[in-house]
């Protein structure tokens, strides 16, 4: 009886001391690793970003290669979000989700399920030698004295495995090309433009139109600038502003930039002043038939970036058929200004 005794009285004891330890130590967990990635952070940003992408890196994923995942409608950024299901012990069911994005930081809301939810994060900063990449988490265990005691370990429990997923992105990220990213095989770049005087022409009409309004229009405005002895400051040029693809009709212009402001007049013609402001800008070589694919790429390039065009959309034909023949040589410019 006297062993009975004992044996519950340690118990009691040792079921009070846990409950002691468990209420005194802290709810909030906090689980940190870094690295440094030579690698440019837009790139390292795209490798976690697009949640498709962890497949190549994330520590779990390479657990259990053989889990279901089920991703929603949402590609990218804040919103997209995946569930998955495995049979290893190690990984689990559970739920993610990208809760924000920005271009210096990626927050995730993590759902484990019966093993509770945690916030995550991965914070970019450029250093001399590359960018450093810090992957949190971030759980609150609650008043369950079990679960903070669990708690104290989950630093070494996942600690080691932020370090197998950071090693596995600094593979995949220091192994992708680090020229600048493209857009339908466009580079756009980004320059501040000063405020431009057009002398020109508008008009709307159809697409199919557009061709033979340049054609008819360009020599004319070419020479009513020369008698009026205006000094040209660029290559003819093409203002948009409208394209509307449902009625396939344009407002457009024939025109050129001239050295002058708002109070230059031409007679049969009208002046356009273009602001200055941020500016998008691609160079586009060939012929005129798959120009529209430069402006797809623009389009792009304003989704991802969050920028909204201003029009007018301007096309500066550096070169085309009245200086060479060949088609796969003629140079356009093509801008947008943005905001």
């Amino acid at each position: 009886m006297k062993i009975l005794k004992v044996i519950i009285l340690s118990l009691v004891v040792l079921v009070a001391a846990t409950a002691a330890v468990g209420f005194l130590s802290p709810s909030h967990v906090h689980v940190e690793r870094s690295l440094i990635i030579k690698a440019p952070a837009e790139i390292i940003h795209d490798q976690i970003n697009n949640l498709k992408n962890w497949e190549k890196w994330s520590p779990w994923h390479k657990m259990d290669t053989a889990m279901k995942i089920e991703y929603n409608s949402i590609a990218s950024g804040a919103g997209a979000g995946y569930k998955w299901t495995s049979n290893n012990k190690n990984v689990g069911s559970g739920e993610m989700t990208i809760t924000a994005s920005s271009k210096d930081s990626i927050s995730t809301a993590m759902n484990f399920m019966e093993n509770g939810v945690a916030t995550g994060n991965f914070i970019f900063s450029k250093t001399d030698s590359g960018t450093k990449v810090t992957w949190t988490m971030e759980s609150d265990m609650g008043m369950n004295p079990i679960g903070r005691i669990f708690g104290l370990f989950m630093d070494k429990m996942v600690g080691p495995d932020f370090e197998k997923g950071l090693a596995g992105l600094k593979e995949v990220a220091e192994a992708i090309p680090t020229g600048p990213k493209t857009y339908r095989g466009y580079e756009v770049k980004e320059e501040d433009s000063q405020e431009v005087v057009y002398i020109g022409k508008k008009d709307t009409m159809g697409w199919d139109k557009i061709e033979e309004f340049y054609a008819k229009n360009f020599p004319d405005l070419l020479q009513a600038i020369g008698k009026a002895k205006l000094e040209m400051a660029g290559a003819p040029s093409g203002l948009y502003f409208k394209w509307d693809s449902i009625s396939k009709t344009a407002d457009v212009a024939v025109a050129v930039a001239i050295k002058g402001d708002a109070k230059t007049k031409l007679k049969g013609y009208e002046t356009f002043v273009v602001p200055s402001s941020k500016t998008l800008h691609i160079v586009y070589m060939g012929g005129y038939g798959k120009i529209g694919n430069a402006h797809y790429a623009m389009d792009e390039y304003m989704k991802e970036k969050n920028l909204l065009q201003s029009n007018p959309v301007i096309e500066e034909y550096i070169s085309g058929p009245s200086k060479e023949k060949d088609s796969t040589k003629w140079v356009t410019n093509v801008f947008y200004r943005v905001k």
